[in-house]
């Protein structure tokens, strides 16, 4: 697996063509999986090579700051995370005032010119470009073959990274107020799900065989 950044790209860089997903895939949970097989099958139809493109930072830490929900991995656990699923690039967009600011046009023609894009891997609530004025109706009227994957459900329930979150944070909440703790500062209860969320990586990474 190649790891690109998108500023950092020559001019005169061509990559292969591509068949692109994008998105935070924070957790690179059952959803994102999903997509990545998807992505993987229309790869191999197509005789393309398979990208994500993540954002750095996350695109509500940079619009809320430290009030960003905790991520469930690091960039460097996620990276490993999409090698260990035979991922040929990632590509890591630095989301800054500039890249907020593409419209979808200019957005659309950076993943054909730039990214040698010929089909995308979407989400069914995939938004992008200036005030996500974009989505897969755009940029299938722009030319992309597009697969929009619907929502993966678990018992009844969406796959999200906010799902995960809320599930590690309501089971630390538990296991403290089963030992004894009656209040845990907003702080405090951060770090714990950040704790959580290392231990979720590791069984993701390492799982555990059982004889």
């Amino acid at each position: 697996m190649k790891l690109l950044h998108l500023h950092a790209l020559p001019a005169d860089m061509q990559l292969p063509p591509t068949a692109i997903t994008i998105g935070n895939f924070d957790g690179v949970h059952l959803g994102h999986q999903a997509m990545l097989h998807t992505l993987k099958q229309r790869a191999q139809a197509d005789g393309l090579k398979t990208l994500v493109m993540l954002f750095e930072p996350q695109p509500l830490e940079f619009f809320k700051g430290s009030d960003a929900p905790p991520r469930i991995t690091s960039s460097r656990e996620k990276i490993e995370l999409l090698r260990a699923q035979g991922i040929d690039y990632v590509l890591i967009a630095r989301f800054d005032q500039a890249f907020r600011s593409l419209t979808a046009r200019q957005f659309a023609d950076l993943l054909k010119f730039q990214l040698n894009g010929k089909a995308l891997v979407l989400g069914d609530d995939f938004r992008f470009g200036c005030d996500r004025a974009g989505d897969s109706d755009f940029l299938r009227a722009y030319g992309f073959p597009i697969d929009n994957l619907e929502t993966v459900l678990v018992h009844g329930e969406r796959v999200s990274s906010t799902r995960i979150r809320n599930c590690l944070a309501q089971a630390v909440h538990r296991f403290f107020l089963q030992n004894g703790f009656n209040w845990i500062s907003t702080p405090m209860m951060k770090t714990l799900v950040a704790i959580a969320a290392i231990l979720y990586v590791l069984t993701a990474l390492y799982p555990i065989v059982y004889d």
